[in-house]
């Protein structure tokens, strides 16, 4: 593994356990199995690191989240997005844990993550009224009603687990299959019947 690789993962380890603020560069360098000088010969400082670790995760956003385009997608494979996301929330918990803090921290990786999440925003907007026309949700659904949805479902799907760990339990896949279920019944009334 490269040395870059190293750094990352650990810290993305000791934030996830500990939070950005308690944790140092020495702290990484050590998890890392490194020295401090050779941690700076990658990365600056730790604000460094932490850009970093986001662009993984924007990374990670383009490539998890296609819904299927040799068929129609069904209710199974939006389950299966969703699932998928809060997998990535818990390996990067740290990031939505602190994001308001870390944004305004710094302005640079303020600028990349708006930019980022709204290009991802205005994708999975776009999603209601394309299952409404294949017919995986039963519509019409008016324009203001669906980003009503897509607003609800995104909110579950960013911050249930957030919600869990201020509650002081452990994001397991109980948890996941929980917030789920909490996005399947905001689109409940929409679902067509098993006949129809």
């Amino acid at each position: 593994m490269k040395t870059k690789d190293r750094i990352l993962d650990a810290a993305i380890k000791l934030f996830n356990e500990q939070g950005t603020s308690a944790v140092s560069t020495n702290h990484i360098a050590e998890a890392a199995g490194i020295s401090p000088g050779n941690l700076y010969y990658h990365f600056g400082n730790k604000e460094e690191i932490i850009r970093e670790i986001f662009e993984r995760l924007f990374h990670v956003w383009d490539v998890s989240f296609d819904l299927p385009r040799d068929r129609i997608p069904t209710l199974e494979d939006i389950q299966g997005v969703v699932r998928t996301n809060f997998e990535i929330i818990r390996q990067y918990r740290f990031a939505y844990r602190e994001i308001l803090a870390l944004l305004r921290q710094d302005s640079v990786l303020h600028d990349r993550y708006i930019t980022i999440r709204q290009r991802g925003y205005e994708g999975f907007r776009e999603m209601i009224p394309i299952l409404v026309t294949l017919g995986t949700l039963r519509g019409p659904i008016d324009s203001e009603t669906a980003v009503r949805l897509a607003d609800l479902i995104w909110l579950i799907s960013e911050f249930w687990l957030s919600e869990v760990e201020v509650e002081g339990q452990i994001i397991d896949d109980y948890q996941m299959q929980r917030g789920i279920e909490l996005m399947m019944e905001v689109l409940k009334p929409y679902i067509p019947p098993p006949d129809e």
